[in-house]
């Protein structure tokens, strides 16, 4: 039996490893390396949505990795698309403890993008 950061950092390993090489690979790193900050200052539901009106292969993938955690987590139905139930069911609490598990989840996206995808190179040489 997995504990759930165990399933974090498997989950995120397939989809970080699965951004490698495609040609948005560094826009994705640095995605994932500002969304924490993004979320706590904007929210989850407000950084979502800055991220679907982007219209970038990045930012859509980035949006699709953190929609498919939580239906696996069960926070909503695999009908429901994240915005929608944020929007339309969830309440604070539920939104509350959906940014917990992203963030959570962004720590190791964070980790694994550093480590597996290229990225700004001035902050590597930091």
């Amino acid at each position: 039996m997995r504990s759930l950061e165990q399933e974090r950092a498997k989950f995120t390993y397939e989809k970080v490893k699965s951004v490698m090489g495609a040609e948005f690979e560094e826009d994705y790193a640095r995605y994932v390396k500002s969304a924490p900050a993004l979320i706590l200052a904007n929210g989850l539901g407000n950084t979502l949505a800055f991220y679907k009106s982007k219209k970038k292969k990045a930012y859509d993938t980035l949006y699709d990795h953190l929609n498919e955690w939580l239906k696996e987590r069960g926070f909503y139905d695999d009908n429901t698309d994240v915005l929608e139930w944020i929007m339309s069911s969830a309440d604070s609490l539920q939104v509350f403890r959906a940014t917990q598990e992203v963030l959570s989840l962004l720590n190791w996206m964070t980790k694994f993008a550093k480590a597996m995808l290229k990225g700004d190179e001035s902050e590597e040489s930091r």
